[in-house]
């Protein structure tokens, strides 16, 4: 495919130079009329539209006392209030704090003490999830309170919340997104000027919050520049994105999928975004044969549940030409069968803390682009390293996945010992993948040494739901890991043994975690042990990856799929 002058412009611009206002400001002079955002409600967002409501909520924003490097959490879904608010607050050199909806309210109050925010921007609802009640659960006094002048005990460093009501309701003690919009009316918007030319690339825009093995959330810093460069490589070069793509976005903006490979990769390209408030797979077929959709991405349980759509069959997807998939190698050829990604079909590998490996988009080799994850960006480099000695390993020689370059995080917010540890002294962030390269540079990414759970796209700590479930009155010990599924990816799975030597059932399990864990957190899979089945290591450990296997010979799994 011949390289435009267009795709030629965009490859001389160095985006880890650039800040997120000075983005939007060039996108608005060569899109300005364009379509940015639509959405499933059919509403369609010009980026001047798009760009005139960034620059009021900025300056509102900055009447309300957000400044430059304040930290502002963002409860939101999958609506234009989230671009429009990430934009502003990065518009001003504000750091954006996404907060998983899926959260309970204690993870909530966690993230929000963790990550010292000042500011909480929040939906009153996402789909049935009734956050004002969370919020109480924290903050009860928070009914009584002023807005201007919040007093809370457990939250006590915010300053204000603004929520953004759909119903038109107004909550005491907080302020209305509307509201604050609407002060920015005959502001200076030569104030505004200023403030973006203030902003720096080396600012940070996001602190990320990601599963960690000590079982707690750990919050990786991103800066506008790092954000920009990574959505250009792994999104907008690849898939050679302009302003005739559509690009369907399900995808939660609480991912680094969603803030920064779908978002910045999209509009930074003038590619405009079809949002969906949440993944549906009879929906998302409607949606792409009526708006044409030429750009699609996901993980295993969406192309499973689009292609086992009874409509599937029967919808015209060939409007679909471009695909990346986080996906096992299997699915490159399922994917492609299926008449998805005619032109395109990428893998490739990334994490919070540092994404770098895309699948290039000359590379037309089959057996490569379908079973391996891709190249290092340009100014990022791989090592893999053995997980004990951490001596580097030849090439096509497994080990640990390791990572250096511009694409890094700028460490975990407030867990320098963490950070330390996560780095060697070459300063390469060691990801406790599990991987290979071969003689021409190419990644092959095949599972973790860590012990996550990948399920649904969702990162889950084994030791999180472990710590949860030795507190069952019944359970003398427990293990939780992954096993192979076709639906999830890999299912959460507790492996358990009894006090009184009765079988759990899943649904007892699942009535204890309920209103303690995230629902994707809450295990899919139980399997009753004795204590004389439990594998252990010469030191007395239990050996998971035996435990692993024989989960997989008890619920008859035969394989083990790998999981990007």
């Amino acid at each position: 495919m011949p390289v435009s002058k267009k795709e030629k412009n965009m490859e001389s611009k160095d985006w880890r130079r650039e800040t997120v206002p000075q983005m939007l400001r060039e996108i608005v002079s060569r899109f300005a009329e364009r379509p940015a955002l639509i959405t499933d409600e059919e509403e369609t967002v010009t980026f001047r539209a798009l760009h005139d409501q960034i620059c009021n909520l900025a300056l509102g924003f900055h009447c309300l006392g957000i400044r430059k490097g304040d930290h502002v959490a963002t409860l939101l879904g999958t609506r234009p209030t989230y671009i429009v608010t990430s934009y502003a607050l990065m518009t001003i050199g504000a750091v954006v704090v996404p907060i998983n909806f899926n959260f309970q309210a204690e993870e909530m109050a966690f993230l929000l003490d963790q990550s010292d925010s000042q500011y909480l921007i929040m939906e009153e609802q996402i789909g049935n999830l009734n956050y004002m009640e969370r919020l109480r659960m924290i903050a009860p006094e928070i009914d009584r309170q002023e807005s201007s002048n919040l007093k809370l005990k457990r939250l006590s460093q915010l300053k204000r919340i603004i929520v953004r009501s759909y119903s038109g309701r107004r909550y005491p003690g907080t302020l209305d997104f509307n509201d604050v919009m609407a002060q920015a009316r005959g502001a200076d918007f030569s104030l505004l000027e200023r403030l973006c030319s203030e902003v720096s690339s080396e600012d940070l825009a996001f602190i990320l919050y990601t599963s960690g093995t000590t079982a707690f959330p750990k919050g990786a810093m991103r800066t506008q520049g790092s954000s920009l460069g990574i959505a250009y490589y792994i999104t907008a070069a690849p898939f050679r994105l302009n302003e005739k793509d559509l690009m369907l976005v399900f995808s939660p903006f609480f991912h680094i999928g969603g803030c920064i490979y779908n978002t910045l990769g999209s509009h930074l390209s003038g590619c405009p975004i079809l949002l969906m408030k949440s993944f549906d797979p009879g929906q998302a077929l409607g949606l792409i044969q009526k708006y044409r959709v030429t750009f699609l991405g996901g993980f295993e349980t969406h192309f499973h549940r689009l292609l086992k759509h009874p409509r599937f069959s029967s919808t015209d997807v060939s409007s679909v030409t471009k695909v990346r998939l986080a996906a096992g190698p299997h699915w490159y050829d399922i994917v492609r069968q299926s008449g998805l990604g005619r032109e395109i079909i990428a893998h490739h590998y990334g994490f919070t803390e540092g994404t770098g490996v895309v699948m290039p988009a000359q590379e037309t080799d089959y057996e490569i682009r379908k079973n391996a994850n891709g190249k290092p960006f340009p100014g990022v480099e791989l090592k893999i390293a053995h997980p004990e000695t951490g001596q580097r390993q030849p090439v096509g020689t497994a080990g640990e996945i390791c990572l250096k370059g511009w694409t890094l995080f700028r460490g975990y917010y407030k867990m320098p010992q963490q950070t330390h540890e996560a780095m060697d002294e070459e300063g390469f962030f060691h990801t406790g993948d599990y991987g290979w390269l071969d003689e021409k540079g190419y990644l092959y990414y095949r599972g973790r040494y860590k012990q996550m759970v990948k399920t649904g796209g969702e990162n889950v700590s084994q030791r999180e739901i472990e710590i949860l479930l030795e507190g069952h009155p019944d359970i003398q010990a427990v293990q939780v890991i992954g096993l192979p599924d076709e639906e999830w990816g890999e299912s959460v799975t507790a492996v358990v043994q009894t006090l009184s030597g009765r079988d759990l059932s899943l649904q007892q399990i699942k009535e204890f975690c309920h209103g303690s864990l995230a629902g994707f957190k809450i295990p899919k899979r139980v399997l009753n042990i004795k204590e004389s089945e439990w594998p252990v290591t010469r030191v007395g450990k239990i050996d998971k990856e035996s435990l692993r296997q024989w989960a997989m010979q008890k619920t008859r799994i035969c394989g083990s799929r790998s999981v990007v």
